[in-house]
């Protein structure tokens, strides 16, 4: 009982240190989600409508609490916090200093333009909504994920400065451009601030305990709320505290829209801006998760955050709140604290409190203690954006890095984050076309193909090699690329003789698409190949790339040529070509006839025996087109010699369509692995045309040896040639491809 006594005091003090720590970091959290938010209600009413700042603050206390709540439990990255999105909120701030004015002038009261305002933010939130949930649903997040490292690091770069500018701010009143002529009291304020972010950032480098950033800011503000007072200094009016909310106006978008405090001319006036908070707040989401990603080191579901945000932002807009979205400071602020998913739920609960009960907690904070935990926020995405590069000496990512961060700072996220991948598609193109789309160039002298034919026509061709050059292309075809085929096939041709090339062979096996500059190099490549007496060969054409190919003309006339459909097929085409231009093309025809294998023969047998006393033991086979000789799966108990004629190898797995081996034409052997080896037919082999095969049965095979052991000789080291000189091709072909 006494140990069961211990274990529950020690699981409630476990749990109460927890729920403190959590709760303590999304305090913390919350009072820079609020800084953020009152910044952006004055820049969204200034002058005649200020009064509309408590309006916005409101609403969006309300819709950063609502889907802070949500995304908070579904988040993939956590633990998160959202607030106001800062390229969201800028767009919102041009569509409010547009419309209030032009409402005001057409003769709306200020309280009217106010709502309209307010009318058009929800209607934006609404779209925004919309659009991450439909995307996120589709589960489209991997096509949206091309987003570069310098993008990433040059948007932490960009928000890391702009948090220590808006610090600056916070505590001087001034830009960094007119910090010179500061007071003494906005100095003191800096100054405090910069120790403020020299003992958080020490903390974090050499204390380890999860606490200690909370605890250390609760202390820090005691302290400096105790000395603000004993210097009488605590007063709203010298500058030393967060500036007071005020009175909040709650705000009700359904009972706006009843009153029509907008005319629907006006309305449709702003979908273009209204369109564009909703591709921004996609953008930025987008950024931010690889960026969270990079920083934490972990891999998260952008589909999840996209469902998330957008579902708990089109429940948040009925209600009155403006959409939040993933903070990455307040984000990693939490994470520094050691806390957790519920870290990002007790920062939510924060700002839904202040909306909903007025809790003025800003007054209650010292601007220095608040602008030095922002400066560390600051000082971290400067690091984690730059360091990395910097260390590996990354020279071009570091500049892009840098240039992407200047353009988020000077001209907005979004087209910072836009030119950045402008620069990266530009960059991909630029290494894509050096790197070229030829994966793999051999000539016939190195790839044989799968045609087998007599040891003398393999020797011409393999000694005519050259003559045959074949191109494996992989990868898009477009206007970087396709030109560098060009430049390659031509620079190949100009390291050989002239008129030594015959054919040339493209294997569009592994292209999955082209563009339309494809067919324009295409077309140069086919009359510089014409002029140099050689033919331009096509395979593996995918079927866009074949029409376009076929309505430029590259099938049709006398020297036209469908596409193959593999490329072994358009070797064996262009070897059958190459043999009959050297006048060898009986060499490859059907009809060999007896005398010539019965040559043939003598020769592979030698001198030391008779080709007669061989061929007593052979079965003489004639066959018509597509009979089967044999099947797979067929005991293997004879051997073939192709007399005329040409077989084709097909094979299949259990259920598949039959693949095409190899094709062997005459003065062949065909069986003779599946002999010796006492296995089953791996093949089916068929007759292609009229053939004749003379066939050495194992019985005959074995009289042969016991009544002409001489014979029998002759013919294993006929049969070891031959596998000798199959084994040398493919030693050949695995050395070339590794050249």
């Amino acid at each position: 009982m006494v140990q069961l006594g211990v274990s529950t005091s020690m699981k409630s003090h476990h749990s109460i240190r927890m729920a403190a720590r959590e709760g303590l970091a999304g305090l913390v959290g919350s009072i820079v989600l609020i800084t953020n938010i009152v910044s952006f209600s004055a820049l969204m009413f200034p002058g005649a409508l200020a009064s509309g700042a408590s309006t916005a603050i409101w609403a969006m206390l309300i819709g950063s609490g609502i889907v802070g709540l949500w995304v908070a439990w579904k988040t993939s990255l956590p633990p998160l916090a959202t607030g106001m999105d800062s390229p969201t909120g800028a767009v919102l701030v041009l569509i409010a200093a547009t419309a209030g004015p032009a409402m005001l002038s057409s003769g709306s009261t200020p309280q009217q333009a106010i709502q309209g305002s307010m009318l058009l933010f929800t209607v934006a939130s609404a779209l925004s909504g919309a659009l991450l949930l439909g995307l996120g649903a589709a589960r489209w997040g991997s096509y949206l994920r091309f987003v570069p490292f310098f993008v990433v690091a040059g948007f932490l770069g960009a928000t890391g400065w702009l948090l220590i500018a808006g610090g600056i701010r916070m505590t001087t009143g001034h830009g960094l451009s007119d910090l010179l002529p500061a007071d003494a009291s906005a100095v003191g304020r800096l100054s405090c601030a910069i120790i403020v972010c020299t003992v958080l950032l020490a903390l974090r480098r050499w204390v380890r305990w999860p606490l200690a950033l909370p605890a250390s800011l609760i202390a820090m503000s005691l302290v400096g709320a105790g000395t603000l007072r004993l210097l009488g200094l605590s007063d709203q009016a010298h500058g030393w505290y967060l500036p007071s909310l005020g009175t909040l106006a709650p705000w009700l978008p359904l009972q706006a829209a009843h009153a029509e405090p907008i005319s629907l001319t006006t309305a449709l006036r702003f979908v273009p801006e209204l369109l564009a908070v909703a591709i921004v707040a996609l953008v930025s989401l987008v950024t931010k998760t690889s960026s969270l990603e990079v920083a934490r080191k972990v891999s998260g579901d952008l589909n999840v955050e996209m469902r998330a945000h957008g579902l708990a932002t089109l429940l948040a807009v009925p209600l009155g709140g403006i959409a939040g979205s993933m903070q990455l400071g307040t984000s990693r602020l939490l994470e520094n604290a050691g806390g957790s998913r519920w870290a990002g739920a007790a920062s939510a609960l924060v700002l839904l409190a202040v909306g909903l009960l007025n809790l003025d907690v800003l007054s209650l904070i010292p601007l220095s203690i608040a602008a030095g935990l922002v400066f560390q926020l600051g000082w971290g995405f400067l690091v984690e954006a730059f360091s990395k590069t910097l260390a590996q000496r990354e020279w071009l990512n570091l500049t892009l890095a840098i240039v992407i961060a200047v353009a988020c700072v000077r001209f907005g996220y979004v087209v910072g984050v836009i030119g950045g991948v402008v620069c990266a598609c530009l960059l991909f193109a630029a290494s894509y076309a050096r790197v070229g789309v030829v994966r793999q160039h051999l000539s016939r002298g190195q790839f044989a193909g799968n045609v087998n034919r007599s040891t003398e026509t393999s020797n011409f061709l393999s000694e005519a090699g050259e003559a045959i050059q074949i191109y494996w292309l992989s990868g898009y075809i477009f206007f970087g690329s396709s030109e560098g085929l060009f430049e390659r096939i031509r620079r190949d041709f100009g390291s050989l003789p002239p008129g030594r090339v015959s054919h040339v062979i493209l294997d569009f096996g592994m292209v999955p698409a082209a563009d339309a500059s494809a067919t324009v190099s295409l077309a140069k490549l086919r009359n510089f190949c014409h002029k140099q007496g050689a033919r331009l060969v096509f395979s593996n054409v995918e079927a866009n790339l074949h029409g376009a190919l076929e309505r430029d003309g590259f099938f049709k006339g006398k020297d036209g040529q469908s596409p193959f459909p593999d490329v072994t097929a358009a070797l064996a085409w262009t070897e059958d070509a190459l043999l009959a231009q050297s006048g060898r093309a009986g060499l490859a025809d059907a009809g060999a006839g007896a005398a010539s294998i019965e040559a043939w023969l003598q020769q592979q047998l030698g001198a030391g025996v008779r080709v007669a006393d061989f061929l007593q033991y052979l079965e003489h086979r004639s066959f018509d087109d597509g009979q089967v000789i044999y099947r797979q799966g067929d005991a293997a108990d004879a051997i073939d010699l192709v007399a005329s004629g040409r077989l084709s190898v097909d094979a299949s797995a259990e259920g598949a369509r039959a693949l095409r081996l190899r094709s062997i034409t005459t003065q062949t052997v065909v069986g003779e692995m599946g002999f010796f080896s006492h296995a089953t037919r791996s093949a089916t082999v068929t007759a292609e045309g009229s053939s004749t095969v003379l066939t050495l049965t194992r019985d005959r095979f074995e009289c042969l040896r016991r009544e002409r052991p001489d014979v029998a000789s002759a013919f294993y080291e006929f049969l070891l040639r031959t596998l000798s000189d199959r084994i040398r091709l493919t030693e050949k072909l695995v050395l070339a491809m590794r050249l």
